[in-house]
């Protein structure tokens, strides 16, 4: 093989090795802990807690990819809906109808999805998340519309809004879950700025709360696993493995079923060898080459 193909198929496996293999967010094992953390709340839970899990089991089961997963988000929204859950406060009314609304369009029932949609918007107008799925309606470029990316913008501003209109004086409960809304959506973005945001939003409360110091700090002990999750994945997507396993490893040691936490470190433990790997392969492959360049100059002077 010539210089040039060296060179090529050289190239070539370093590109291969940095296409990214994760698939964050994990909703199917999100729907797995959301379910657990049902299961083992204590009986003296507060009504507002519970709902708020069932919430975010709904939001992943409507954005899982099996349609079982959507048809039972909508089950369970429709108990919600009829009261099953008992009174919702305005922002768990706002999320149950938008849930509604992203589900049935999910499952292709569209006048259903647009119906849920309108509620949600007479309840919450400025509700990012659902004004971009309404523009989806009536046009013939729908499918241009949205993405990922615009649904993590789009829960960035709802969560920046959130949290200024609840104010400095929001329960210690209510400010926590609003910053891991809002960091879970900066981290998810992977634009490296948001990211960072994401990480420096988490310091201030995990410092506060170590693992011998929950309640003390205001966090629970599901708040802590959260927020150490969040931060050790912005560290994993920024390319800080060490950070990001000493994280993930502190979530395990607090929540040692955590599926989500499980997964991430087995992601990033295999990265970690796979970037030791690479980098022997680049010392040995430029060393190679070095002879090979050395060699044909050698060749082209006799």
């Amino acid at each position: 093989m010539d210089l040039e193909g060296v060179v090529g198929r050289f190239a070539g496996m370093v590109v291969a090795s940095l296409i990214r293999e994760d698939n964050f967010p994990l909703y199917d094992v999100m729907i797995h802990d959301y379910k657990e953390d049902l299961k083992n709340y204590p009986a003296n839970t507060q009504t507002d807690v519970i709902n708020d899990c069932i919430l975010k089991l709904c939001r992943a089961l409507v954005h899982s990819t099996g349609k079982e997963n959507v048809k039972e988000g909508i089950q369970k929204l429709e108990d919600g809906y009829r009261g099953v859950l008992g009174v919702l406060s305005p922002l768990q009314k706002r999320e149950m109808l938008y849930l509604l609304a992203v589900a049935y369009y999910r499952d292709g029932d569209y006048s259903r999805s647009l119906s849920y949609l309108n509620q949600c918007l007479e309840v919450a107008p400025h509700f990012n998340q659902a004004l971009t799925l309404k523009k989806k309606f009536g046009s013939v470029l729908w499918f241009l519309i949205g993405g990922p990316h615009q649904y993590y913008l789009d829960m960035i501003l709802d969560c920046e809004r959130d949290i200024a209109e609840a104010g400095d004086d929001a329960p210690g409960e209510v400010k926590n879950e609003n910053i891991i809304k809002l960091s879970w959506a900066l981290v998810h973005t992977r634009q490296p700025e948001d990211v960072l945001r994401g990480i420096d939003l988490l310091e201030a409360p995990l410092e506060k709360s170590g693992l011998s110091q929950l309640e003390k700090g205001g966090l629970n002990e599901l708040q802590f696993r959260d927020m150490l999750y969040i931060r050790s994945l912005g560290h994993y997507i920024s390319g800080d493995f060490i950070k990001s396993l000493n994280d993930v490893l502190q979530c395990l040691e607090v929540a040692p079923d955590f599926w989500q936490g499980r997964y991430l470190s087995r992601t990033v433990s295999t990265r970690m060898k796979k970037n030791k790997f690479l980098g022997a392969l680049i010392f040995h492959t430029a060393g190679a080459l070095v002879s090979v360049i050395i060699n044909t100059k050698s060749r082209r002077k006799t």
